[in-house]
């Protein structure tokens, strides 16, 4: 049984349960502003949250979890059952989860009104139910524009680092970073085309990439490498090792992109000149199944060559590796990984997603002393086929004096 079978197993259970509540409210609204009957709204409303639960359904009834090749979700390009089946549960996990909270806030309100002394607002339970059916009518319209933006789109994401003591060459030093294009049977077509023009529009003198180059497999390991392969920079292309990578083939994929002249650090330095003034990229393999120690990472950086400006690339942007890369005086930290949460939940305005429980710092440019870092979300997916509130994006970096 794969990772991502797994995953939608364990997620089922809970999404179950807030579905029939969910269900049970919307459905009860509808009955106190319609005139339909008990009998057509609940039996709709029970066939819609079977149909949005089609996909761990098949997998448990059909005993198709073992992952074989012949199940939909290992095939190599889409199947008509992702469309009724896998991409409908996960869109309406989203509309879900985002109506959730609302909905339980209105519950609430309708407690505490309910209790009230006398019958103070007695157009309430009216009240109540069009805002529940508002709420649903709302995040259904919204997410489904929000995944297909989020998802499809590349967003370019443009940041200014400041660096105390900055020579003057480099202020006219532009990178471009791109993380976790992850190219599989999801990640095609216009998407990587947009990817592509996103990163020939920078113009950057220098490319980085934070790895991730599949999600799975072998299968499209040539596929990412000749969509790397055609980024064009002046100064350099420079890659590190990512998660999927590593499962995929830790040994193909950098052969393949140093093959069309990138360079793929593993660990080690490589010191650029930009009209003058030297320019440190240090690349870290911090990946689960491979990470630096302590001790490794300390003396890496203590023998790093002097440079102007010194930049970090690696995989996760783990803790240790952004405390050690400011102890040793490294400018900016660039990472991925995270997809920026891939899917993100902002009930009244706080951001939620599993993401923070792993990495503090999971989208976005964080100051952690004299360190800048920046996440990127990154371009393809992993375990959900879609993106929300964290739209794909490659990064655009410049400099300027502290």
């Amino acid at each position: 049984m794969s990772w991502a079978v797994r995953m939608t197993l364990r997620i089922f259970p809970v999404l179950l349960i807030a579905y029939l509540y969910l269900g049970w409210r919307f459905s009860s609204a509808l009955l106190q502003v319609s005139s339909l009957s008990a009998w057509t709204v609940r039996g709709v409303t029970l066939l819609v949250i079977l149909f949005l639960n089609l996909l761990p359904l098949y997998i448990i009834f059909q005993n198709q979890g073992s992952g074989g090749s012949e199940f939909f979700l290992n095939k190599t390009s889409l199947q008509p059952a992702d469309y009724w089946m896998n991409f409908p549960f996960w869109i309406g996990m989203v509309i879900i989860f985002e109506s959730l909270f609302y909905i339980l806030a209105i519950d609430i309100v309708g407690l505490i009104v309910r209790f009230l002394p006398g019958n103070r607002w007695p157009e309430w339970p009216v009240w109540q139910a069009w805002l529940t059916i508002g709420v649903v009518v709302f995040f259904t319209l919204f997410a489904c524009y929000r995944i297909y933006v989020d998802t499809y789109h590349i967003d370019r994401r443009e940041a200014t680092i400041a660096v105390e003591g900055l020579p003057e060459a480099l202020k006219d030093f532009q990178i471009t970073f791109t993380s976790d294009v992850q190219v599989d049977r999801y990640t095609q077509g216009a998407k990587l085309e947009r990817y592509q023009q996103a990163v020939d529009e920078a113009g950057s003198d220098l490319i980085l990439f934070g790895g991730d180059l599949v999600t799975s497999g072998e299968y499209f390991i040539k596929q990412g490498q000749e969509v790397l392969c055609r980024h064009e920079a002046p100064l350099a292309k420079i890659a590190c090792m990512g998660d999927h990578d590593y499962w995929a083939n830790p040994r193909t994929i950098p052969a393949g992109l140093r093959d069309c002249g990138w360079s793929f650090l593993e660990n080690d330095h490589q010191v650029l000149d930009f009209n003058g003034s030297k320019v440190l990229v240090t690349g870290v393999t911090y990946i689960y199944s491979q990470r630096i120690s302590q001790r490794q990472l300390t003396h890496l950086l203590e023998t790093a060559p002097e440079a102007d400006l010194k930049i970090l690339l690696v995989h996760q942007p783990s803790q240790l590796v952004i405390r050690t890369a400011e102890a040793y005086g490294y400018h900016l930290l660039l990472a991925g990984h995270t997809h920026g949460g891939q899917m993100v939940f902002r009930p009244f305005g706080t951001s939620l997603t599993p993401t923070r429980f792993e990495n503090l710092f999971y989208s976005g440019v964080y100051h952690y002393g004299n360190l800048t870092t920046l996440v990127t979300n990154g371009v393809g997916r992993t375990l959900s086929p879609i993106r929300y509130r964290a739209s794909a994006e490659i990064a655009v970096i410049r400099f300027s004096e502290k």
